[in-house]
Parts: C-alpha cells; sequence; structure tokens
C-alpha cells in the first residue's frame, strides 16, 4: 500500500468516526417527543376556555403528584388508565366508534383515533397529543344543567 492511499484510507475512517460519534451524541441528548409533555394523560379535565360561552369539554389530561392538572399530556399505543378510557369514550360518543371503554390503548383505540385525526385533517399518526387535545371533539356539556349537548373541539 503507498503513503497515499494510506493516508486516504486513514482519512475517511477518522471522518466516519467523527460522524459517528457526532450522530451518537445527537441521538442521545435528543428528547423524546414525550419529554416535551406534562406525562402520559391520567385523568380529566373540564375546560371552557376556546367552547362555545355557557358550554364545557371534558378532555384526557395529567394530573402531577401536587395534584395540578393540565390537558399538555400524551398517549398512544400501549398506554393505559382513565386518560386512556376518557379518550376511548370520547371516540364513541363523538366520532361513532364503538371501542370497549376499558383503558386500554390498543390496535382498535389507534385505528379510531387514526380515523378522528384524519377527519379533523390533523397528523393521523395515531398518537394522542396537542394537536388531539387541541382539535378532537369531545362531548360538550352546558355549564349550568350539565346536560350533554353534542361535542366540541377548543379550536
Amino acid at each position: 500500500m503507498t503513503i497515499c492511499s494510506t493516508r486516504r484510507t486513514t482519512g475517511i475512517l477518522t471522518i466516519g468516526a467523527l460522524t459517528a460519534s457526532l450522530l451518537s451524541g445527537a441521538m442521545a441528548v435528543a428528547p423524546s417527543a414525550a419529554a416535551a409533555y406534562a406525562g402520559q394523560c391520567n385523568i380529566n379535565q373540564v375546560t371552557s376556555v376556546g367552547v362555545t360561552p355557557g358550554y364545557s369539554i371534558t378532555r384526557p389530561a395529567y394530573q402531577s403528584g401536587g395534584g395540578s392538572r393540565t390537558a399538555n399530556c400524551w398517549m398512544d399505543y400501549g398506554s393505559t388508565g382513565s386518560g386512556v378510557e376518557w379518550l376511548q369514550f370520547s371516540l364513541n360518543s363523538c366520532y361513532g366508534f364503538k371501542l370497549a371503554t376499558d383503558g386500554e390503548f390498543g390496535s382498535a383505540t389507534r385505528s379510531a383515533l387514526v380515523s378522528a385525526q384524519g377527519q379533523e385533517n390533523i397528523t393521523a399518526d395515531g398518537q394522542y397529543g396537542t394537536q388531539s387535545s387541541q382539535y378532537l371533539k369531545f362531548p360538550r356539556y352546558r355549564e349550568i344543567t350539565g346536560d350533554r349537548s353534542g361535542c366540541e373541539s377548543i379550536n
């Protein structure tokens, strides 16, 4: 092997090693999608903000150990609990699905969510997050009487 080809090979290997270390470093510090949220939806939250005056909607939310609630939560395949149960109830009530409201985010829930996301012209990825919280329709209630009155989103 000549000196010229040895230097070329060494240079290529060095560039490859540097590229690999940069990429692995970037991947190690890149936050996951769920990291942008307060937590996995584990409860429901009533809100009248962004809803027709005199009405409120109930949508999945995250409740911290301290008791504060936020709609800034996520769910996806494999999630469990009352947040998933409310999502299933909402998909049944507002989009006509017949999901079991068992609190298990399985393939049927994911398929129904993809369909509902498509109907609302948002990213249809089967994951519940910011867009779903804002654009999906949830059961709407009259604030004075508590009577159910259709479905509505906050947008």
